[in-house]
């Protein structure tokens, strides 16, 4: 069967363009109403519109992939009950202060915006695959409905646990880089890119045992990050709260201020393998030092950290300093 034309094809596709309206709207990172305070009220509400949402879009599924397909009045009425379950939706989510944590709306965000795209994505296959297509896809047109809407479904409640969700993610992020840059120091460093042929493997770039010298600080900073990761999870896990403006911002600033470490992680770890840079090197360690020294301020000024933590977090400035001397006295050598 052809792909669904006129006049189906104009009222789906003013639907897609509504849906899109509304997506666009939702990323607006300046636009909020003011609403109920209550998050648990915010979350009744989504959880309703959600199912809502699934429940209308699974519908046009079963409809489109039945022959004769729907009427163009039938086929109004469809999509008119998935353009009013957007909105509520994306009204809904305006309602969501940036009182409860910046961290926790970005999140919310993004399952709204990937929900609505789903829905979006369902009419596009349907005016632009036909009937037929949506009959052998029915499953995975449906589930991709299903999985945006279950994205909303098990978001994280609270800027806090929306917060240990991020700075866990960063983590592994941490651990996958610094045990690839360990292993590979267990060697030569060749071969780390993996793209050149097996002619090529004479003229690969390689560490000296100078360079491995030299690269050691940089390595046990990147080691430095991971404990710092350790720790403040730990203490926002222990210690974090929400509830109060101040708590909840003092969450969002920690999250800001370590989320520009696990990248900087990734770019220095880049200009350690050979051959090796040896000013970039330089900077990109200054640069990640700086940046662990600004989160341990923050972490150490918020109230994730008593004074059972602030041993741990003196042992790890310790750490960042002494190794940038090393790196210091290494390089004056050169």
């Amino acid at each position: 069967m052809p792909p669904v034309v006129s006049p189906l094809g104009n009222i789906l596709q003013n639907s897609i363009e509504n849906l899109l309206i509304a997506e666009q709207q939702v990323q607006d990172k300046e636009a909020h109403r003011e609403g109920d305070n209550s998050l648990d009220e915010f979350w009744k509400t989504m959880m309703v519109i959600s199912q809502k949402l699934s429940f209308e879009c699974t519908k046009i599924c079963i409809c489109f992939s039945k022959s004769p397909p729907p009427t163009p009045n039938e086929t109004s009425s469809l999509l008119t009950a998935v353009e009013q379950a957007v909105l509520a939706l994306a009204s809904t989510f305006y309602r969501l202060s940036p009182i409860h944590g910046q961290v926790l709306r970005n999140n919310v965000r993004y399952s709204c915006v990937q929900a609505i795209q789903a829905a979006r994505q369902l009419l596009k296959i349907i005016k632009d695959e036909g009937c037929e297509a949506v009959g052998e896809r029915y499953r995975q047109s449906t589930g991709i409905v299903w999985q945006g809407c279950d994205k909303i479904e098990k978001s994280h409640r609270d800027n806090k646990a929306m917060v240990l969700s991020e700075l866990q993610g960063q983590n592994t992020l941490i651990t996958d880089a610094l045990n690839e840059i360990l292993e590979a120091m267990e060697g030569d460093g060749s071969g780390w890119s993996g793209l050149g042929d097996d002619d090529d493997m004479e003229e690969e770039e390689k560490w000296t045992n100078e360079d491995k010298d030299l690269i050691s600080p940089s390595v046990n900073i990147i080691k430095s990050s991971k404990i710092l990761y350790k720790r403040i999870l730990a203490a926002v896990g222990n210690n974090g709260l929400c509830d109060t403006p101040e708590h909840i911002r003092e969450l969002d600033e920690l999250y800001e201020d370590c989320r520009h470490v696990s990248n900087t992680v990734d770019t220095l770890i880049l200009e350690l393998y050979p051959p090796l840079n040896v000013p970039n090197m330089e900077e990109q360690t200054n640069h990640l030092a700086n940046l662990l020294r600004t989160a341990l301020k923050t972490a150490t000024q918020s109230h994730i950290i008593t004074e059972t933590e602030q041993s741990q977090i003196e042992f790890i400035h310790k750490a960042i300093e002494h190794n940038l001397d090393r790196m210091k006295e290494k390089l004056s050598n050169l």
